[in-house]
């Protein structure tokens, strides 16, 4: 649970200085931590106007989360003060104001003046009103010990153990807030999130891999059934996030039923994604039917299973998506074809394994429409024939509110079918591919090779 609350300082950067106070605002920029652009800001403000000090701010950032729960601790913020005496009156009897920005979560916390008790609150970054987590859950916290310290240990204590109801509600808290308020939540609510690689898996009109895009003309002669490897790799923004990820991908077909085209797809996508220093790590199984309704049209229902961890942003957690795609073939527009690509489907995160359930509850319909046309290029390569792909796709999500609720895709690939004398003329065995993704305050661009033997 510490991982997933608190760890080692990275990068931390401070900024001391004697200020007046601020025009009031939904969330305080305590010492300016908005001017910082790390994964993780710190603002502090400690004031204690019986004793005619002036306020003190500190503001702070880090790379990953680990320890951030020290910023709460009287004997650390008593540190911040270079005067020991002065130091005990701020730390001990004066207020302490802290704001915490988790990869735009924010997080109110400290002690009012001459209090013992530490309170710590999600709120909207929007209106600062404190939010909730499911029914009855207000992400509203509070620690009661003789002193400020045993407040800080009672609260530290149970995040670091993870297992009370209390705990759980926190963990709770910071999920749903992080799928509503954060670009780069890796479970949900975002495009490179695993709910997002997810929806976007299940219906991929970037390589033409459905039966029904094969040439009639192939007929029983196709290479229908090939393995298929790729990769990718992507960089871009969300906000103030720098991005850059790198995707595999394995999948295979296989004919099901004698003299049937119903072909068993499995689908294995794994990314690696690095965000300011923060690393994370989502992989998914896959495993659809497509069904040929006429030679142009078929449906595919799919099943899938993701599962995403990163201890450099706190996070951990799994989704099951079921959902049902639709492909259609248009061919002889001009020397090409165009494929017109519609799906279905629902994804809910699951409870985590063991005592700590770290599940976000979150829930959401999942439509992703788009179309993409394929065209024979004249020119050859290597003495096989080409092809240029474009395809653009819309995915929207409904249900619990998400930080994206929808995003766009486009691509262009380039392709090299096989030799003429084998099967696989019918086929891609190469394809190089450029994408992006774009989203509210979300852009990326991709670059990506796929083979097929």
């Amino acid at each position: 649970m510490k991982k997933i609350l608190g760890g080692v300082l990275f990068g931390a950067v401070s900024t001391l200085g004697l200020v007046d106070d601020a025009n009031a605002q939904s969330v305080p920029n305590y010492g300016n931590y908005e001017g910082l652009d790390g994964n993780f800001r710190i603002g502090v403000q400690l004031a204690a106007p019986a004793f005619g000090l002036p306020n003190v701010e500190r503001s702070f950032e880090q790379s990953t989360i680990d320890e951030i729960t020290s910023y709460l601790d009287p004997f650390e913020i008593a540190a911040y003060i270079n005067q020991p005496t002065l130091g005990a009156i701020y730390s001990q009897v004066g207020r302490i104001s802290g704001v915490f920005d988790l990869q735009g979560v924010p997080v109110i916390a400290g002690y009012a003046e001459n209090s013992s008790v530490l309170t710590l609150r999600f709120v909207d970054p929007g209106t600062g009103n404190t939010i909730s987590a499911g029914a009855g859950n207000v992400c509203s916290f509070t620690y009661n010990g003789a002193t400020r310290q045993e407040s800080f240990n009672q609260f530290d204590t149970e995040v670091d153990d993870g297992s009370s109801a209390t705990a759980q509600r926190i963990t709770q808290c910071l999920g749903t807030a992080r799928s509503r308020f954060s670009p780069v939540d890796p479970l949900v609510g975002n495009p490179f999130s695993l709910q997002g690689t997810m929806a976007r898996s299940a219906l991929d009109l970037t390589e033409g891999d459905s039966l029904v895009e094969i040439d009639p003309a192939a007929g029983a002669n196709s290479a229908g059934d090939p393995w298929i490897i790729g990769g990718q790799f992507a960089s871009g923004s969300a906000g103030r996030f720098d991005i850059t990820r790198i995707d595999a991908r394995i999948a295979k077909g296989w004919r099901v039923f004698e003299g049937n085209r119903a072909r068993l797809k499995l689908d294995l996508p794994f990314s690696f994604t690095r965000i300011k220093g923060a690393t994370a790590y989502n992989g998914q199984i896959g495993l659809a039917l497509e069904v040929p309704i006429k030679t142009n049209w078929s449906l595919e229902p799919r099943v899938s299973y993701g599962i995403v961890y990163s201890a450099d942003q706190g996070s951990v957690g799994h989704i099951a998506q079921g959902s049902v795609a639709s492909r259609y073939v248009i061919r002889g527009l001009g020397r090409g074809q165009l494929v017109i690509g519609n799906m279905v489907g629902y994804s809910a995160t699951l409870k985590t394994p063991g005592d700590i359930n770290l599940n976000p509850d979150v829930k959401n319909w999942l439509f992703r429409n788009g179309a993409a046309y394929e065209l024979p290029l004249k020119m050859r390569v290597m003495d096989r024939a080409t092809s240029l792909r474009a395809s653009y796709t819309f995915t929207n999500f409904a249900g619990d509110k998400l930080y994206n609720n929808n995003f766009h895709e486009g691509t262009i690939s380039f392709g090299l079918r096989g030799r003429e004398d084998t099967p696989k003329q019918f086929r891609d065995v190469m394809r190089l591919i450029f994408s992006t993704v774009q989203a509210k305050g979300f852009s990326t661009y991709t670059a990506g090779l796929g083979f097929r033997f």
